[in-house]
């Protein structure tokens, strides 16, 4: 792949990454306000399974996103012409254990959907 296409690609899903972070950091931050301040509220029917569910289905949402982002980050690293792979930063880059970043990504969202339904439930 040509140099300005690859870095053009990885600089675009690395803002896909990026637009992600903000709007789940703000539900599960509401997610968390509703737990611990909103208990009345979350007596009425059926309020907390649509809690819980936006939870889930948010974070499996959010997972998805950022786990393609890495993927094809991790992608791009193995397309580097021989020049930019063999700078400093193209051997950094390569040298990225994308698979970990994968694992840990789906990690930290499991244990925070698993940590809310447990306060909820």
């Amino acid at each position: 792949m040509r140099a300005d296409l690859l870095t053009n690609q990885i600089a675009n899903r690395a803002a896909d990454l990026r637009a992600i972070i903000l709007p789940f950091v703000i539900a599960h931050s509401g997610i968390v306000a509703v737990i611990v301040f909103g208990a009345d509220g979350l007596k009425a029917d059926g309020a907390t399974l649509a809690l819980a569910a936006w939870a889930v289905l948010g974070s499996l949402w959010a997972a998805i996103w950022t786990d393609g982002c890495i993927q094809d980050i991790g992608a791009c690293a193995k397309d580097m012409d021989d020049e930019m792979a063999n700078s400093q930063i193209g051997r950094n880059f390569a040298k990225s254990p994308f698979g970990l970043f994968r694992l840990i990504n789906l990690t930290v969202v499991v244990l925070i959907v698993v940590a809310e339904l447990m306060a909820l439930y």
